[in-house]
């Protein structure tokens, strides 16, 4: 509401209707301009206004990781150990399911036979070497490109692992681990299942 004064100056013609409103509005804060203060020296001076600013937030603090004893008094973090990998054995029932070669299960202490087809029947050979098994690898129905990929991993897997390998028939080659030595029983049963010829293994 206007003023008594301003209702005057209306009244009088000496202002307009809008100015006489707008003049009692107070400006915002933020667009006050301080007025010069005359110093002791007489020199005009403007006071420095200071806008409240905000309060630092406090960071938010984490709960530290609470130790937990051990048996012997001392404190520590838990921590768990590793699962162990399965290895998955050889000559079980789906042996050959994915199609590659396949691996004829014989008693414990005797050599294992892979007829190779395809590069994946080399990860079966390794697993074999590893467990300490000697493997016949039959080559003869294995295509020539083939033949030599799987003859250089031999080489070099049973130079890794120290083994031997050595060609027992035309195709067939014996890869066993270090200090293995062919019993009597199953240079015979290699024989009868034609994968041994005396001949070509002396």
């Amino acid at each position: 509401m206007a003023s008594s004064w301003q209702k005057v100056m209306f009244f009088l013609g000496l202002v307009d209707e809008e100015e006489s409103t707008t003049a009692e509005e107070v400006p915002a804060f933020d667009t006050i301009e301080p007025l010069p203060v005359e110093s002791e020296t007489g020199v005009a001076e403007t006071p420095v206004v200071e806008t409240p600013q905000a309060a630092p937030q406090a960071e938010p603090q984490t709960a530290a990781p609470v130790p937990i004893k051990t048996h012997g008094g001392v404190a520590g973090r838990r921590v768990e150990p590793p699962t162990k990998r399965r290895r998955r054995l050889l000559g079980d029932g789906d042996s050959g399911s994915d199609g590659g070669g396949t691996v004829t299960p014989i008693p414990a202490g005797s050599t294992e036979i892979i007829v190779a087809k395809v590069f994946s029947d080399a990860q079966r050979l390794a697993d074999m070497i590893r467990e300490r098994r000697a493997v016949v690898l039959d080559l003869r129905s294995t295509e020539p490109e083939m033949v030599r990929r799987l003859v250089d991993f031999s080489s070099g897997l049973t130079y890794a692992l120290d083994g031997t390998m050595r060609k027992i028939n035309q195709g067939v080659i014996l890869v066993a681990p270090g200090s293995f030595a062919l019993p009597d029983h199953e240079r015979d049963r290699l024989v009868g299942l034609g994968l041994y010829a005396a001949s070509v293994s002396e």
